[in-house]
């Protein structure tokens, strides 16, 4: 591990006891000096370093009694928040990767559906363009923790004439006003942000 790193983690550990400091507020702390994802670039949780850095600072907070972020929150950790970093805008950025990261706001993948199962590139969600909304239509089940997220990851069909593993958008959605989550049902939405352009 590089000594920055290093000196980093030693200081986050000596600054915020792991024992004395509530979760959040370590996650926060950690998140504001670069070490939650050290591969994302500055400002946005990371330091512009390796995943191999990322795996060295992870193991060197653990040993220190560190709570680990992505345990309540794996789909917005592992998903969500990389999907973020590489496709988001600064805005959303800003807005969404340190309360994901804090388990503030709990994420969910909206992929299954009931007659595509996880194939993605079977789904038949669409998303039109509706002046500066996108309105999403479609059935979405087997959602992994959907009942308490506040956000989630949304693949929908933007361009239906395209090959079935192109056309296709992800959307950040807000799951508190959205739509109901209820089993088996037509999900409508009007509240999404686009994530890469059709």
């Amino acid at each position: 591990m590089s000594p920055n790193v290093e000196e980093l983690v030693d200081g986050l550990l000596a600054d915020f006891p792991p024992e004395a400091t509530p979760p959040q507020e370590f996650l926060g702390e950690q998140f504001d000096r670069g070490l939650a994802w050290l591969h994302f670039p500055l400002g946005a949780g990371g330091l512009g370093l390796t995943p191999r850095e990322q795996q060295r600072a992870q193991s060197r907070l653990s040993a220190g009694g560190a709570p680990v972020a992505g345990v309540r929150n794996p789909i917005g950790y592992g998903m969500c928040a990389p999907t973020i970093a590489t496709h988001g805008t600064p805005e959303q950025k800003e807005r969404y990767l340190r309360p994901l990261f804090t388990n503030e706001e709990i994420w969910c993948q909206l992929f299954s559906e009931p007659g595509a199962g996880s194939d993605v590139a079977g789904l038949s969600t669409r998303a039109e363009r509706d002046g500066e909304e996108w309105l999403l239509d479609g059935q979405k089940v087997w959602t992994t923790l959907a009942h308490i997220s506040s956000f989630g990851l949304i693949v929908a069909r933007t361009n239906p004439d395209v090959p079935k593993h192109k056309g296709m958008t992800a959307f950040l959605v807000d799951m508190k006003c959205a739509c109901p989550t209820r089993p088996a049902s037509a999900a409508r939405a009007r509240d999404g942000e686009s994530l890469s352009r059709p």
